[in-house]
C-alpha cells in the first residue's frame, strides 16, 4: 500500500510541475506576442 501511495504522490507532483512550467511558457509567449503586435503597429503606422 505504501508503493500506491508513493506512486500516486509522484504523479501528482510530476502533473503539477508540469502544469506549473506549461504557464510559464505560456505567459512567455504571450509577452512575445505582445512585443511582435507593438513592432508591427509601429511599423504599420510609420508606412
Amino acid at each position: 500500500m505504501f508503493y500506491l501511495a508513493a506512486a500516486f504522490i509522484v504523479m501528482w507532483v510530476a502533473v503539477t510541475g508540469y502544469v506549473f512550467l506549461m504557464s510559464r511558457r505560456q505567459r512567455a509567449l504571450e509577452d512575445e506576442l505582445q512585443t511582435l503586435e507593438e513592432i508591427i503597429e509601429e511599423k504599420r503606422g510609420r508606412a
